[in-house]
């Protein structure tokens, strides 16, 4: 009969199997716990067979096992982390069954682990190895220093730093918060994120985020001088290390050189001019600035916002459904926009053709930024590229359906078009667009422009255009509403169009924005479909592209299967839960800003498939994240975790698993409030 080991507070106990546990606050309860989200009878832990099992008995706040709430659930060989109520005012054990069976061959306890890192930059999937430190190609694994410990961490999982008994770093300091901080394995190496109220500080600046780049990051935690003092280190090779160090003496180096240089220029400048102001003799030249870098001026963003449409998509009925943004392009009305805006079903978007709109109103800027838009023409498709996720609407007809020439129509002066070719990272750019999706639909016809500014934050190959410059990933906020808008350049050029939010870092009823990532198709992409506008368009177009979808689902191997697993709060429920739409898991309402993780199981993908992650509302009308992924984790059995970073407003999420235009897995998930 297996015995079972209940650590609470560092103390543990062990009990045979003769009977059955019963935790709560209540007098007389075998686990008495006095936190105050523990009800008086709470739960009891019941030997069955040659097991254990755990049962809440109808609890306010709740019983979780790793992080998932639960019912009733067997508890596998090994140690399970148990919590009783929420986790601030609740209690957490670690239960070790010895002797335990194996959890059921039908869902494995342990298949490797992968992560896939919260939404804030970029996302990728790190594959990892169950038991193996390190992330694969040779990534680094963690080392945490503290005052009395030196902890090293794999890339299987978050490592999350509190007060609360039972996380991977816990430190008995009254400054440092019960869950503090977690440092996340991303794709490009470590990523601490704050969690706390009263702030985790380096170099005495508060951090909300910051990637682990230097050999050590030293971070004070609830205080700039007097914090709990924690040393991060991404353990490298030793190899790998010691390039890095002698790396950084070269960037010395070259620093030093530069201050020189620059030096020496300041003062031969200071001299040169010298001689030019008292020389009587000169012709006065010495002035002369390059016009080459410039910021973007006054007329230049006057006449990008002109030329900036509000597009508002109508059902056969008349009515208004949708919204996104667009740029007019040429004298006689083509209008630039994405392709899920212009036309949803187009061969590469995957969408249903009742979604296409019957036709999209174009609402015109005004001079006036305290004035909506204007709805004044209609516009239709004329070319739509589905995979790039760009179109080309022509104008054809005023508001009320009377056809025009719109070669004759008074329209704004058209955007000029620039060359994304010659961006470079740390450019910056500017995003124009109609964000804000409107709650009532009475509210489409009232979107304001906005504008906001960013920089190029790096640039994102697409496998499945084979293009290294597929997206340009930016700081730059847009949200819902922005699909189809200009990204422009210093000189106010077009050179990307708005296209997808990567994360969500709020979201209301009024739509979902970015926290400081965004992508935006460049605009040499959409040469092509703008050539064939210009001579006419081609409503038969298909994108060059489309074979390189998987979109049969006979293209997909048989053997492929990707179960929804349920969430967890950290990341560590190894794939043991379920939830389908049809009975979706209920979950206590997370803090707004919280991290919650969807798991999926997955087996039989190859190597280099193209995967997305989409998280929807449960309506299933609004995108609050999206990000692809290439699958480098083999065809194995993988459990992988999905981050979401809860928004305001939510009541749940729906994750789903997607590859090319099949949904193989959904994940949903409801907030409920406890009693």
């Amino acid at each position: 009969m297996a015995r079972i080991t209940i650590e609470i507070g560092g103390r543990p106990t062990t009990y045979d199997a003769s009977r059955a546990l019963r935790v709560g606050r209540e007098t007389g309860c075998d686990i008495l716990l006095q936190e105050p989200t523990v009800s008086r009878n709470h739960a009891e832990l019941r030997p069955v067979g040659d097991a254990w099992e755990v049962v809440d008995a109808g609890s306010t706040h709740g019983t979780w096992v790793n992080g998932q709430r639960v019912d009733r659930m067997v508890l596998p060989a090994g140690t399970t982390i148990l919590r009783f109520g929420l986790t601030e005012g609740g209690a957490t054990a670690h239960v070790t069954v010895e002797g335990a069976p194996p959890a059921p061959a039908d869902r494995p306890a342990g298949p490797p682990t992968a992560a896939v890192p919260p939404a804030a930059l970029a996302p990728t999937v790190l594959p990892t190895t169950q038991g193996t430190p390190g992330m694969p190609g040779g990534g680094p694994g963690l080392l945490v220093r503290t005052r009395t410990a030196d902890l090293r961490f794999g890339t299987h999982a978050p490592v999350r730093i509190g007060r609360e008994p039972g996380l991977e770093v816990t430190i008995d300091d009254a400054g440092v918060s019960r869950q503090h901080a977690v440092v996340e394995p991303r794709p490009d190496g470590w990523w601490y994120v704050d969690r706390s109220t009263s702030g985790s500080f380096v170099e005495g600046e508060r951090v909300v985020q910051r990637r682990l780049e230097d050999p050590t990051t030293t971070v004070l935690l609830g205080h700039p001088t007097a914090g709990y003092e924690l040393e991060l280190v991404p353990v490298l090779s030793a190899s790998a290390a010691s390039r890095a160090i002698a790396g950084r003496k070269r960037r010395r180096t070259l620093a030093v050189v530069a201050a020189v240089v620059a030096l020496l220029v300041l003062v031969g400048g200071g001299i040169t001019a010298a001689v030019l102001l008292g020389d009587d003799d000169s012709d006065g030249g010495g002035g002369g600035g390059g016009g080459d870098g410039a910021a973007l001026t006054e007329a230049e963003l006057d006449r990008a916002k002109l030329a900036s449409v509000l597009l508002l998509a109508v059902d056969g009925s008349g009515q208004v459904f949708a919204n996104g943004s667009g740029s007019i392009i040429s004298e006689d009305g083509l209008i630039l926009t994405n392709a899920h805006v212009a036309q949803p079903s187009a061969p590469g978007q995957g969408g249903d053709p009742s979604e296409d709109p019957d036709y999209l109103r174009v609402a015109l800027n005004s001079d006036d930024d305290d004035r909506p838009a204007e709805a004044t023409y209609r516009a239709r498709p004329v070319v739509v590229d589905g995979v790039l996720d760009l179109a080309v609407l022509q104008i054809y007809a005023d508001i009320d359906g009377n056809e025009v020439d719109p070669a004759e129509e008074d329209l704004p002066e058209p955007m000029p078009i620039g060359d994304s070719d010659e961006l470079r990272t740390g450019d910056e750019i500017t995003a124009l667009g109609y964000p804000l999706l409107a709650a009532n639909p009475e509210d489409f016809e009232t979107r304001q422009l906005t504008v906001t500014r960013g920089v190029v934050s790096t640039f994102q190959h697409d496998p499945i255009i084979d293009v290294d410059r597929a997206n340009i990933d930016s700081d730059i906020r847009i949200g819902s509403g922005n699909s189809g808008g200009a990204s422009i350049n210093d000189d106010g050029e077009l050179i990307g169009v708005n296209s997808a939010v990567i994360t969500s870092q709020t979201t209301d009823q009024l739509g979902s924005f970015t926290g400081g990532s965004a992508l935006i198709r460049p605009i040499n992409l959409a040469e092509e479909i703008i050539e064939i506008a210009e001579e006419g368009g081609d409503p038969d177009y298909v994108s060059p592209y489309l074979d390189n979808l998987p979109t049969d689902p006979s293209d997909l191997p048989s053997e492929i299967q990707v179960v929804s697993a349920g969430w967890t709060g950290d990341g560590q429920g190894g794939c043991s839960g379920s939830s389908t739409p049809d009975e979706p898991q209920q979950y206590a309402v997370p803090n707004v800003g919280d991290t919650i993780y969807a798991e999926f199981s997955v087996v039989g993908l190859e190597d280099g498939t193209p995967v997305t992650f989409e998280f929807f509302d449960l309506a299933g009308q609004n995108v609050q994240a999206s990000f692809d992924q290439v699958w480098n984790f083999g065809s194995g059995e993988v459990c992988i975790f999905v981050p979401f970073t809860v928004p305001e407003g939510a009541n749940g999420a729906d994750a789903a698993f997607v590859v090319g235009q099949q949904v193989l897995a959904e994940n949903p998930v409801v907030f409920v409030e406890v009693q």
